[in-house]
């Protein structure tokens, strides 16, 4: 993690990379969600199950009937952008 500053200029990267991962999940699931929404990038420095330091990519689901936020998608990556966790609930 060596600058806030390349967190922040490749923040596309970063969503990009997230609903990339995002799209791996099973497929039946996906049909109900039609809209991702960006949600926040942060540097999680300390967790009792993830390996930190890493990047945590919020991605915010909204249900195909409306445009309500249904669930919310987190990927977990190392400063390589290498793969963690994921959690999605």
């Amino acid at each position: 993690m060596d600058s806030y500053k390349d967190i922040s200029d490749k923040k596309e990267e970063f969503y990009n990379l997230a609903i990339k991962y995002y799209y791996n999940i099973d497929k039946e699931y996906l049909d109900n969600i039609s809209k991702i929404v960006n949600k926040s990038i942060s540097i999680l420095v300390d967790h009792e199950f993830i390996p930190t330091p890493c990047i945590e990519i919020r991605l915010e689901l909204h249900h195909q009937d409306d445009d309500v936020n249904v669930s919310s998608y987190y990927l977990y990556i190392n400063e390589e952008n290498e793969f963690i966790d994921e959690f999605l609930y």
